[in-house]
């Protein structure tokens, strides 16, 4: 079976968590409050996306689509 689908799935996962990294850094390094707002709400999202990410992964170990 082709994993392909699998491999996205670990790489949108990796690219959202860097991007969580980055936004975390970004609001200390932030010069003023409408920066660390974006920053705030782009990790919410990055965050979001992560938890969709591990209920998919979740999804796949059930329809046997998924190894470890």
């Amino acid at each position: 079976m082709n994993k392909k689908f699998n491999e996205n799935i670990l790489k949108a996962m990796e690219g959202a968590q860097d991007a969580v990294k980055v936004c975390k850094q970004a609001m200390i390094d932030a010069n003023d409050e409408s920066c660390r707002a974006m920053y705030s709400a782009i990790l919410k999202d990055c965050e979001k996306h992560i938890q969709m990410l591990k209920g998919e992964i979740e999804l796949h170990k059930v329809q046997k689509k998924w190894e470890d």
